[in-house]
């Protein structure tokens, strides 16, 4: 049975304070993830590639700089972030109602059973289900 560890209070306090008291890191040596990198150079990483450059051949920059990724490491983090700044730019669209096209959840109603008394399990997305009664 695995033990639960517990310090006092007054521990956790002193680690808040002296959290608190810690100077703030220069910018240039905080650590970052590939794809908070990649989103930070996005727009000269496309530079680079309009002008001829593989991933490959960023990958070779990068390991001169002292940064080592791979290309599918690369790939995911150039993935992630074109998918942010998609989505980022569908929901700042204008929300213009009249304009605006209606959900699935709007369009679709759910059907109408006229079966009164059969066991016709039904919803809007799915087709008719009847249960198999003619070979008891």
């Amino acid at each position: 049975m695995p033990v639960i560890k517990s310090y006092p209070r007054g521990q956790w306090e002193a680690l808040g304070r002296r959290l608190d008291a810690l100077p703030e890191k220069p910018k240039d040596k905080q650590p970052l993830k590939v794809t908070d990198g990649v989103n930070a150079i996005q727009a000269q990483i496309q530079i680079a590639r309009e002008k001829g450059y593989t991933l490959n051949e960023l990958i070779e920059h990068a390991a001169k700089e002292g940064i080592d990724v791979n290309l599918n490491s690369l790939r995911y983090a150039m993935r992630r972030t074109s998918e942010k700044k998609r989505v980022q730019r569908k929901n700042s669209a204008p929300s213009d109602k009249s304009s605006r096209q209606p959900t699935a959840s709007q369009k679709i109603k759910p059907p109408i059973d006229r079966h009164t008394g059969s066991m016709v399990i039904r919803d809007s997305y799915s087709f008719e289900i009847r249960p198999d009664v003619e070979d008891l």
